[in-house]
């Protein structure tokens, strides 16, 4: 770790000499004999400035191994799932440039904009549920609150009432009422001793997030990030975070009452770590309880993570896993009797959800989010070095299947006058050839697949690591990418090809590599700005 202080930012590596002016920390000695000593002393800081820059060079070897770079500096990609709670076929999916639905199992797929959903261009994916009536609910990145959907994306509404003025940081679906959601706001309101003060509010709404009611306030010197309600008891509720004034106290409040009370507990988090993000709770034992614990600043999955359980309803917690980088997907079997878990670097894994044999490796895709339903276990993964975005796998032993792949997107067919028609067109246009997808509307009229749009008619035979092998279901054939094409410029004309075949932006490498260094040094990051894993 370099402990020395840093070199400007805006001096290059190769440019800095072995001086004190050039690398605090590298001291001269007035006497000739000690000259030798002296440039030993400053290589030693520069081999430490070179450490310190690998994880930032890994994030931007990551985020440059497609031909085109966009999605806000991102590779195009999908980063959470949501499916209707009663109907399987409907999968609203989280991407890093808008959102993406398929009312049909994954067989098409129809796309919403950043802007149509209030996106704020940045590194940070706004949490999404999808209603018992089939409502859309996602938290604005921009203005904050929430925006609904009741006609499959093609226009949002802001709701009204306490929620405006406030950021959202996560929600969750009442499993036992389809229709109530759960949403957690944490907006800073002042600072104290160079430490935010939050304005932490619990809210719900019973009517598919049309209206919303405080359920409470939580106290304000924690940075919130997760909730969650108990399947098996909807009065247990859970909300996770650290403390404001210290990022290696985690924190968990819980309510016995649906919110009425609350009583906090804490456990200290291993150094380096990024904050305590509830996972899951089991379905018939709400006090079984799952936390990933990601590195500080982790969005790109390349710091190592830990996984705890507790048992005894966040009283008391156990380490029973943990990835050499980062852990973005974590999911618990309907049942809750396996566990999954993984990251884009360290593949997939399952094990029994009671520790009781170590975990096993079941493929190499790159894990960006994991959801198991009663139908199987979804993965995000990343196009493409994977052969899919979105897979399923009716037992994730057996391989997965794609059923979205980024050229498989289609812009949604709207009644006129269509606010997604006006917002999208120009974004779509853009967006579609760098992922090799048609720019036409969606054509209603026209299957898009001939194959069973269930999700779970698998046939057996994929690859069990996910890539390469022969996959039993192709939900909808693949738009093969363009050879021989120029790279795809970026809004200033400017392209930079590090690797062949790879091209991107010439500020995207510079810009990643000073703000993985940025992010690495800084304490504490507010929790509003962070990305959930």
């Amino acid at each position: 770790m370099l402990t020395n202080p840093r070199p400007s930012s805006h001096v290059p590596v190769r440019q800095l000499s072995c001086t004190p002016a050039r690398i605090p920390g590298c001291t001269t000695i007035a006497s000739a004999a000690a000259t030798r000593s002296s440039r030993v002393d400053c290589w030693v800081v520069l081999r430490k400035l070179l450490y310190a820059t690998l994880s930032p060079l890994v994030v931007a070897l990551l985020c440059l191994t497609t031909t085109a770079a966009y999605a806000n500096g991102r590779l195009p990609g999908s980063t959470g799932l949501a499916i209707h709670p009663t109907d399987g076929q409907q999968l609203l999916l989280g991407l890093t440039y808008g959102l993406a639905l398929s009312r049909d199992g994954g067989a098409s797929w129809t796309w919403m904009c950043e802007e149509q959903i209030e996106g704020n261009g940045g590194d940070v994916d706004p949490a999404i549920v999808v209603t018992g009536d089939g409502t859309l609910v996602v938290l604005s990145l921009t203005n904050g609150g929430v925006l609904v959907s009741g006609d499959h994306g093609c226009s949002f509404e802001r709701a009204r009432g306490p929620l405006q003025g406030n950021r959202g940081v996560d929600l969750t679906l009442d499993a036992s009422q389809p229709g109530r959601v759960l949403v957690l706001m944490s907006t800073i309101v002042d600072t104290v001793d160079n430490r935010p003060r939050y304005r932490n509010l619990l809210a719900h709404s019973r009517d598919h997030g049309r209206s919303w009611e405080i359920l409470a306030e939580l106290p304000g010197d924690l940075s919130a990030e997760t909730v969650e309600v108990a399947a098996s008891d909807a009065k247990r509720i859970y909300v996770s975070g650290t403390a404001s004034a210290d990022p290696l106290q985690g924190i968990v409040e819980r309510s016995d009452d649906g919110g009425l009370s609350w009583t906090r507990t804490t456990v200290r988090l291993p150094r380096g770590s990024g904050s305590l993000f509830l996972s899951a709770i089991h379905p018939t034992d709400p006090d079984r309880l799952w936390f990933r614990v990601p590195g500080l600043g982790d969005i790109y999955g390349v710091l190592p993570a830990k996984l705890f359980v507790s048992t005894d309803g966040a009283v008391s917690f156990d380490q029973v896993a943990d990835t050499r980088y980062g852990m973005l997907g974590f999911a618990l079997s309907p049942d809750g009797t396996r566990i999954a878990f993984g990251g884009p670097l360290d593949g997939l894994f399952v094990a029994p959800s009671d520790a009781s044999a170590a975990p096993s490796k079941v493929s190499a895709l790159q894990v960006k989010c994991l959801r198991w339903h009663a139908k199987g276990l979804y993965v995000c993964a990343g196009e493409p070095t994977d052969p899919f975005s979105l897979g399923y796998a009716s037992e994730p032993t057996q391989g997965f299947v794609p059923l979205w792949q980024r050229a498989n997107t289609c812009r949604e067919a709207c009644p006129a006058p269509s606010l997604l028609e006006a917002t999208c067109r120009e974004p779509w246009e853009v967006v579609a050839p760098l992922i090799a997808a048609d720019t036409a509307v969606c054509d209603a009229n026209v299957a898009m697949s001939d194959v069973a749009s269930d999700a779970g008619s698998v046939a057996v035979g994929a690859s069990l690591d996910g890539g390469g092998g022969a996959t039993a279901l192709d939900a909808s054939p693949v738009v093969p990418e363009p050879t021989g094409a120029p790279p795809a410029r970026s809004a200033s004309g400017c392209t930079a090809t590090l690797l062949p075949g790879v091209s991107s932006p010439c500020w995207l490498g510079p810009m990643l590599l000073v703000g993985g260094w940025i992010r690495r040094r800084r304490r504490r990051r507010p929790a509003s700005w962070r990305r959930r894993p």
